[in-house]
């Protein structure tokens, strides 16, 4: 019964933190999405601190779902609550960036080139490095376009980001862990 209870407890809480988490990414991408024109190291710096924000997010889970079992947590039971917020927050980042660029901005990609082009413009001076930077880059924007919002790139997407956060998730859930002691010492003389 208790195990069962435990199990329902990580659910629940990463289910309520994974929520939080995909709102956060929500507004990461909505503001990305809308500064396009301030510039590509306004955009990384956004992206990066909200990403490190929504990391302190299941950092957070862990620790208040350790707090609910009495100050103690085994890895299964961190990582399985943390686990669960990264795939419904990566499910909800999945979804927006997809109501976003197919029918919110579809012309997103074409401002983002000309963002990439304004960039290359200022920082690379020599003109047949600025042209095949910029060819490349368009290149691989196409290929983008074409395959990221396909249902296997939606997926193959979906999968790769809950890897790579999975895997700040189990490093989380590593920190985390708190085991009971086994044997209590006897410090007597």
């Amino acid at each position: 019964m208790e195990v069962n209870q435990t199990k329902s407890n990580n659910i629940k809480n990463g289910l309520m933190f994974g929520v939080i988490i995909g709102f956060i990414y929500c507004i990461s991408l909505f503001l990305r999405f809308n500064m396009i024109s301030s510039g590509v190291i306004m955009l990384g710096l956004i992206a990066l601190v909200f990403y490190l924000v929504a990391i302190g997010m299941f950092f957070f889970c862990g620790i208040k779902r350790r707090n609910e079992l009495g100050g103690f947590i085994e890895l299964k039971d961190a990582f399985q609550t943390i686990f669960i917020a990264v795939l419904i927050a990566e499910l909800i980042y999945t979804v927006f960036n997809i109501i976003y660029l197919k029918f919110i901005d579809p012309h997103y990609f074409e401002k983002f080139q000309t963002s990439m082009q304004e960039f290359f413009e200022k920082t690379i001076k020599d003109d047949q490095k600025r042209e095949d930077a910029l060819n490349k880059f368009n290149e691989q924007m196409e290929k983008q376009k074409e395959k990221g919002l396909t249902f296997n790139g939606i997926v193959f997407s979906y999968l790769i980001s809950v890897a790579i956060t999975g895997v700040f998730g189990f490093i989380a859930a590593l920190i985390i862990r708190k085991r009971k002691t086994v044997f209590e010492l006897d410090n007597q003389s």
